[in-house]
């Protein structure tokens, strides 16, 4: 029970700093495994982010933690017509709680820009622990700039 209030603390901060970093932060909704979780991405260059999040996953509980490098280009600077779709793939490291599981992860997917500030992604990651069975999920969500 203690750890409630602690984890409410840190979303609370992590909105407040995505605001003024000027980042754009995520909702997140994952499948078969129901989980819902927050993520803060930042440009690293052009076509290259930085993610880092926290799911909450409903089995167990449990919490998977992890960052994340992803080639995301604009595909509007190929073509003006494709303006606002953005695939991404790329992968990183994971921490799955309480267990303190290590993993290496993939994701790929797409984001399609409703407009400047708000985009819908769906993708899926690939989800490999040291320790157990890989698995893999559906990701689906919202990004906000």
């Amino acid at each position: 029970m203690k750890r409630l209030p602690v984890l409410i603390v840190l979303l609370l901060l992590a909105f407040a700093s995505s605001g003024f970093a000027q980042r754009a932060f995520q909702l997140r909704i994952s499948v078969p495994a129901p989980s819902l979780g927050f993520g803060l991405e930042a440009s690293i260059q052009r076509d290259l982010v930085t993610l880092i999040y926290g799911d909450v996953r409903f089995a167990g509980p449990s919490f998977l933690i992890g960052g994340e490098v992803l080639f995301k280009p604009d595909l509007g600077q190929f073509d003006r017509d494709l303006r606002g779709i953005r695939p991404y793939f790329g992968g990183g490291l994971g921490l799955g709680l309480p267990n303190a599981n290590f993993a290496l992860t993939l994701n790929a997917g797409i984001e399609f820009a409703l407009d400047n500030s708000t985009g819908l992604f769906l993708g899926g990651q690939s989800i490999f622990p040291f320790s157990a069975t890989p698995s893999a999920r559906v990701l689906f969500g919202a990004s906000f700039r």
